[in-house]
């Protein structure tokens, strides 16, 4: 695992080369070599729901549904155990109000679940298609009321990546252990990424200045000059890894913007201006449909 103090050495972590590609190509390696791959297959999907919000994930199908459904009944039982944190819980997803502490409770009950269950699937899949199970909660509404501990997403993959590297050094697989640790380095240091352009991105959007609720003249101008900004890069950099959406609060990438525009579930997504975009946390958010010029904002 990479130690927190490298971490926040590495101002631009080597986003070009994908995970995602350098666990195809592992696999591919180690099922020539007769080792069996498909727990190393699961995590494919881990790490695109880390790169793309859940309506750009193709992969979200029926069986992913299914498996999705029986996670989080799983995890849900789990939490049941403990009453007290189930009442807090369903009181706050129902309105009710947490103290401080009584949150740090519910945080802490999660923590160890979120290794277990792949939360970030079930999240995925609950957006593409309603999951049978999920009640009046699901990881997303959890996150959106600050209840899910930090690095919810990528807890479960961490963890598998661990224990497949392990599995792979008992089987005499050194240098593919390596390679498997390397791959773990980097889905952490591109979740700092995220967490690291969610919060500078972030300061940059203060579109509504004054809290009013409503877009002033300068709000506009600002909002629109940003829009230019983003619209530049994009003719320039589209095929740069270095693009992040936003949705609901939760940060995804980095990705290539020249990719997304190519997936065919995007215009599903055109109409929404939750579905956020900015270029390597050195912009502004902007919404993606604005972006594209499909749903102009101002005239």
């Amino acid at each position: 695992m990479v130690p927190k103090d490298a971490q926040r050495s590495v101002q631009q972590p080597p986003l070009e080369a994908g995970v995602g590609q350098r666990l195809d190509a592992l696999t591919v390696r180690l099922g020539a070599a007769g080792y069996d791959v498909a727990s190393l297959q699961e995590l494919r999907l881990e790490i695109e729901v880390l790169e793309r919000p859940p309506g750009l994930v193709k992969r979200v199908t029926g069986r992913a549904r299914v498996a999705a459904g029986r996670h989080w009944r799983n995890f849900v039982g789990e939490l049941q155990e403990s009453r007290e944190v189930m009442g807090l819980l369903l009181g706050r997803v129902q309105g009710g109000q947490l103290s401080a502490e009584q949150r740090d409770k519910i945080r802490d009950q999660l923590v160890d679940l979120v290794k277990v269950f792949p939360a970030g699937i079930i999240a995925a899949a609950n957006s593409a298609f309603p999951v049978p199970g999920t009640g009046m909660f699901t990881p997303w509404i959890l996150a959106r009321l600050d209840l899910m501990p930090s690095r919810w997403r990528e807890a479960h993959l961490l963890r598998q990546l661990e224990l497949q590297k392990q599995r792979l050094l008992e089987a005499g697989f050194a240098d593919e252990a390596a390679q498997l640790g390397g791959i773990e380095d980097a889905v952490e240091l591109e979740a700092a990424r995220r967490d690291a352009v969610g919060a500078d991105a972030g300061l940059l959007t203060h579109w509504d200045a004054n809290r009013n609720g409503v877009w002033d003249p300068e709000e506009r101008a600002a909002y629109k000059t940003e829009l230019a900004r983003l619209r530049d890069l994009a003719g320039r950099l589209s095929a740069r890894k270095r693009w992040f959406l936003e949705d609901r609060g939760q940060v995804f990438g980095a990705l290539r913007l020249s990719e997304v525009l190519d997936d065919d579930d995007l215009a599903e997504h055109l109409g929404d201006d939750g579905l956020l975009v900015c270029f390597d946390g050195k912009t502004g958010w902007v919404a993606l449909p604005d972006l594209l010029g499909r749903a102009p904002r101002f005239s």
